[in-house]
């Protein structure tokens, strides 16, 4: 049963890459023809040219979580906690999300103490949990808005915060922001995103022994927050 799993999570991750690859290619092509033809906006080729893009670029975001999702689902999740150094996930995060951040003109800010001691985790799955909560800080914050990281030790836990100067979350939506599949509205009404990423950013750090959680406000930014325990060999 073991094996079968691990062929069936095999075989998942590998159709995947295959999937991820030939969309590269389409999203290449249809961005080529998109430059090439030159339709404009309201133009019938235009608005199919950019449709494709647009749908090929949502399937693109929601296939990495889908081998993620299976995984959960079936328990096979495979943590590798160690000692790990918060303040390195967090400069690796900040090095990995530069670009965005210097094309959307926003600016991205640490805040961390001199030292922190080392949380017991998978250094990985963290990198993912924090790089989901900057890049949707990033989506739901205006070009030139401000995004911040900080980090602390409140007891035996290190809490890391994710804040934003973007439109904020209404009160109602806030209670189902970390359910599978539910997505928020962009300015616009336009959905955006799997609805998976805080979904299985909460299952990684509660499969760490932490808890995530938010606070925000309509119009004045949110502020993510999540705990992992601190490592035993403090």
């Amino acid at each position: 049963m073991v094996e079968q799993k691990k062929q069936g999570t095999e075989f998942i991750s590998a159709t995947i890459h295959e999937l991820k690859t030939s969309l590269t290619a389409i999203i290449a092509a249809a961005e080529l023809l998109a430059d090439e033809l030159q339709q404009g906006e309201e133009s019938l080729i235009g608005k199919l040219i950019r449709s494709i893009i647009r749908n090929a670029h949502s399937i693109d975001e929601k296939l990495p979580h889908a081998l993620e999702v299976q995984r959960l689902l079936t328990g096979n999740l495979q943590l590798k906690p160690e000692p790990v150094a918060i303040e390195q996930v967090i400069h690796n995060v900040a090095a990995l999300f530069y670009p965005t951040a210097l094309k959307e003109k926003q600016s991205l800010t640490l805040e961390l103490p001199d030292s922190l001691p080392p949380v017991k985790a998978d250094s990985q799955y963290i990198e993912r949990v924090l790089l989901t909560l900057v890049a949707n800080a990033s989506k739901f914050t205006p070009k030139g808005g401000k995004i911040k990281v900080s980090a602390w030790q409140d007891n035996n836990t290190l809490v890391v915060q994710v804040s934003d100067t973007g439109i904020g979350i209404p009160p109602a939506e806030q209670e189902r922001i970390f359910q599978p599949y539910y997505q928020i509205k962009q300015g616009g009404g336009k959905l955006t995103g799997s609805g998976l990423g805080l979904a299985i950013a909460k299952s990684i750090v509660e499969l760490h022994g932490g808890n995530i959680w938010l606070k925000s406000a309509v119009g004045q930014g949110s502020s993510f927050f999540f705990s992992l325990p601190l490592s035993s060999s403090q």
